[in-house]
């Protein structure tokens, strides 16, 4: 798997669909105040520990920098590189596998990051990486604004698969959450 995507993906807004590729290091110096907890946050979605989080956030913006790099989508950029780079993170702690790594526990690591949550902000996450790891994703990359064909380029799934993924995360929130009457069964992952 490349560290940086080799298709630029595509992101809905327009402000920064606008913009002619720019050189990475300029770019990196540009975002990093405004995009790095965003980055973050992304990365703790997905079931990443305060500390893999921050790791692959910046490795991102390290290799925003290398000599030549041109992005016209940084957004789009940074969490596609963020993402490869806990999931190979996670390769090296376990054995090798294909897929994204099931978490079902918070990594509330540091003080700062739990007390930046409310009680309910809290089980949400703690509900969040209770979903299975596509179905995670999916909702990980929907709730920072990327559509289904974005999220599908980004995860190497179709975009159908995206928008079944997220229609059985919803479910499945709403029903542990009390927001929906019984009868929904158990959600499965789509390949």
């Amino acid at each position: 798997m490349e560290d940086a995507p080799s298709a630029e993906l595509r992101v809905s807004e327009a402000p920064e669909a606008a913009f002619p590729p720019v050189s990475g290091r300029d770019l990196a110096e540009e975002l990093h105040h405004a995009e790095y907890p965003g980055l973050v946050r992304f990365l703790l979605l997905n079931g990443a520990s305060w500390n893999e989080a921050q790791d692959a956030a910046q490795d991102a913006f390290t290799q925003m920098c290398r000599p030549g790099t041109r992005i016209t989508y940084p957004k789009a950029w940074l969490r596609t590189v963020a993402w490869r780079s806990w999931l190979r993170q996670q390769v090296r702690q376990e054995e090798p596998c294909a897929d994204v790594p099931d978490i079902h526990a918070v990594h509330w690591q540091t003080p700062a990051h739990a007390a930046e949550l409310g009680t309910e902000e809290r089980q949400v996450v703690e509900l969040l990486l209770k979903l299975p790891a596509k179905q995670r994703a999916a909702l990980a990359w929907n709730l920072d604004g990327f559509t289904s064909q974005e999220s599908a380029e980004a995860m190497g799934i179709t975009p159908e698969a995206v928008r079944q993924n997220l229609a059985r995360a919803r479910a499945t929130l709403k029903a542990r959450l009390g927001l929906e009457g019984p009868g929904g069964g158990q959600a499965r992952e789509v390949e």
